[in-house]
């Protein structure tokens, strides 16, 4: 029997090879529960997760069994994930096992990669595809506003992650730092303004760029946002193009900062280098014999 961590990176493999989508983090965590074998409903689950049980109910494993079903060709549904899985998974490892005959026929050759190794890289390489042009955290209690921007977002390449609250936000950040933030501001528990300045007083994430989008439009809110730390602000309802614009602006922001704190590390670490060997060549200097018939000075 496979472990519920190899059966998930079966999935999630099977799904990207199979429909070219991810499993967003939401599904993953469902997924994960249900293939432990937690005995929960998907309320329970929700409340477990901070999120909404309408929400996963209705949106977020619908599309994860869809997903699921179109990727194993068969119905999948929550009592049954595990056992199709399995059987997959030993089908695979059935075929993938060479026969007596094949290893006492020809060794590999040494050159020849490892297919495991081979296809460890394979998926080391999707992931690294998936976050090059950026991971960005939506951040709304609006499950409509989360659905349209993600769909948007998605479309152009963007990984995307989703937090129906503040409170969930602030967590989702503290694991995974997203490269930029979309942020409503009216938000139950914690508002868009509590959540800002929390981030930019974490040390580990007060750089993420952070936009505001929101349906207020008065000059105080906008002066409010940016005095707590805000890198732009979106008015709702917004125009494809102007969001695509502003997310675009900030990322390449965020990478033109990221390379001039590489530069700067690096000029440390050769700086560090260069006066370690000054102390070295001086203590050396120091510890050399005096030439006979000459004095020291």
């Amino acid at each position: 029997m496979h472990s519920a961590e190899d059966l998930l990176t079966f999935s999630e493999k099977l799904v990207k090879d199979k429909t070219g989508n991810d499993l967003s983090d939401l599904q993953r965590l469902l997924l994960l529960a249900i293939l432990q074998g937690v005995k929960k409903s998907y309320e329970d689950l929700a409340e477990d997760y901070n999120y909404s049980p309408r929400y996963l109910r209705q949106d977020i494993a619908p599309k994860l069994w869809q997903l699921m079903s179109e990727a194993l060709a068969c119905k999948v549904s929550k009592t049954n994930v595990r056992a199709i899985l399995e059987r997959q998974m030993q089908n695979q490892d059935t075929e993938a096992a060479p026969s007596p005959s094949a290893l006492s026929a020809s060794p590999p050759h040494p050159s020849s990669p490892d297919p495991k190794k081979r296809k460890i890289d394979d998926v080391q390489a999707g992931k690294t595809a998936d976050f090059e042009k950026g991971k960005i955290l939506l951040v709304d209690d609006k499950l409509e506003n989360l659905a349209l921007l993600t769909h948007l977002l998605e479309e152009e390449g963007y990984k995307v992650q989703q937090a129906i609250n503040g409170v969930v936000a602030l967590r989702v950040t503290a694991s995974t730092l997203p490269d930029l933030i979309l942020l409503d501001i009216h938000m139950p528990e914690l508002d868009g303004y509590s959540v800002c300045q929390t981030l930019r007083d974490n040390p580990k994430t007060q750089h993420i760029p952070i936009i505001f989008v929101s349906a207020l439009n008065e000059s105080w809110d906008k002066v409010k946002a940016f005095s707590v730390g805000g890198n732009d602000f979106i008015t709702k309802p917004f125009k494809t193009i102007e969001v695509l614009a502003r997310v675009q602006n900030q990322l390449k922001f965020r990478r033109l900062q990221q390379a001039l704190q590489e530069r700067e590390r690096q000029l440390q670490e050769a700086l560090q280098t260069i006066e370690t060997l000054r102390a070295e060549i001086v203590g050396l200097g120091s510890r050399l014999p005096t030439p006979r018939g000459l004095t020291t000075p």
